[in-house]
This record gives structure tokens, sequence and C-alpha cells, in this order.
């Protein structure tokens, strides 16, 4: 899903000439995100919209569905890219949740109009650009 944002830093890995490497911007509440990002050359200071995609863990319909019992809406960050995300089911085919500082399109898991507005878990091993 597409966010509008201001670009905050840039981490290119040693081949800048292919801007790949960590890019942190402002998600919608104002936090710092990072994703990783290749091909396209950002500006500190940018303002941009960006298109967010992930790698996610395969989890369990149980542990989606059953972590999140606090209704939480907000994201954790792990590691350079990755995020245990709480958030809310805005729609479905795709699969799209709202995690507060942005909102993700998780793919075509399921089909049941029943989870559209249900609070879930997951995990996303990879924040990408």
């Amino acid at each position: 899903m597409k966010i509008t944002t201001e670009i905050i830093k840039t981490d290119w890995f040693l081949d800048k000439e292919h801007f790949e490497g960590t890019v942190s911007f402002k998600g919608k509440n104002g936090g710092i995100i990072q994703a990783f990002s290749y091909g396209t050359e950002f500006k500190i200071g940018q303002k941009t919209e960006l298109e967010l995609d992930s790698i996610s863990a395969e989890l369990e319909w149980d542990i989606i569905f059953s972590e999140n019992s606090k209704k939480e809406i907000k994201i954790e960050r792990k590691g350079d890219w990755e995020y245990e995300a709480y958030g809310k089911v805005l729609s479905i085919n795709p699969v799209n949740i709202d995690f507060g500082e942005f909102e993700l399109n998780t793919g075509n898991w399921t089909n049941d109009k029943k989870i559209i507005g249900e609070y879930v878990y997951w995990k996303i091993d990879r924040l990408d650009i």
C-alpha cells in the first residue's frame, strides 16, 4: 500500500550507484520507519509517495488471531527492516491491515469476510519499498 511521507535518512550499501540499503521515513503517526530499498534514489527531506511491500513469516491462523488480544494498532521494530506488527484488518482480496504507522497489503491468504475489522498479529521479516 502507498504512504505519503518524508525521507529522514538513507544508508546505502557499498554499491551506491544501485541505491540499495536502508531508507528511514516518517510513518502516518510520526514514528520513524526503516525499510529496505533497491534501485530508487531518495534524498533526505524529500516528500514522496512510497509503495510498501514485505517478506513476512508464515504464521498459523491461531497465532494471527490470538496474539493481539489487547486490540492494539502498533509496530515494534525487531531488526533493521524487521517488525512485529499489531493491527486491524481493513479489507480482503488482498488482506490489507492498518498497523498505525502504515497500512500493508499482506496478500490473498483468506476469503473470509468475517475477518474485516478483526485485530491481528503479523510478523514482517523485511519491510520493502
